[in-house]
């Protein structure tokens, strides 16, 4: 069993709250990535750590972001059913906003890791892909995004505004993704 609270992952549903990364969330992310893979089988083609905490260092919510990519024919129904019997939480179609969307929660309301389930080479996979390699290879990419990350948690954290913490974010991202 995991104990994500030693290692201090989780937060609250509409909870803004950084936290440096810790070499432990990596370790943990990868034996998520391992279950999901598991479970899924031959209807994931990958499954991947990605976001703010694969990048040692930065400051990054405590919720470790996965992604699944499925084929393009793949339906969304074939994947539900296994997710949600190991505990992960279906949460809809999230669209651009981060494709089929599961929650795992230690706690009803407490969240410890994201699962988006996209298409496989497609925009969204690529996206994750090409974000945490810049993230991890350009240290004024990852100074930029840390700041926006700071001033935005600074401007929605006490509000608790989640929603627009994670809007004030995305303009950042096109532009590390657009620059090479």
């Amino acid at each position: 069993m995991i104990d994500f609270d030693a290692v201090g992952l989780g937060l609250d549903y509409g909870t803004v709250r950084l936290a440096t990364t810790r070499d432990e969330w990596s370790v943990i992310a990868l034996e998520l990535v391992g279950e999901v893979a598991a479970v899924l089988g031959n209807r994931a083609i990958a499954v991947e750590h990605i976001g703010s905490t694969t990048v040692p260092g930065l400051l990054a919510k405590p919720v470790l972001d996965l992604a699944a990519g499925i084929d393009a024919e793949t339906a969304i129904d074939a994947v539900v059913t296994p997710l949600e019997a190991i505990g992960w939480i279906y949460r809809g179609d999230g669209g651009e906003r981060g494709g089929h969307v599961f929650v795992l929660e230690t706690r009803p309301l407490h969240r410890v890791a994201h699962l988006h389930v996209v298409v496989y080479g497609g925009r969204q996979w690529r996206h994750y892909g090409a974000l945490r390699a810049r993230l991890r290879d350009d240290p004024a990419a990852r100074a930029k995004y840390a700041a926006t990350k700071v001033a935005l948690a600074a401007e929605f954290g006490e509000r608790n505004d989640h929603n627009q913490y994670t809007d004030g974010k995305a303009a950042v991202v096109s532009e590390l993704l657009e620059r090479p």
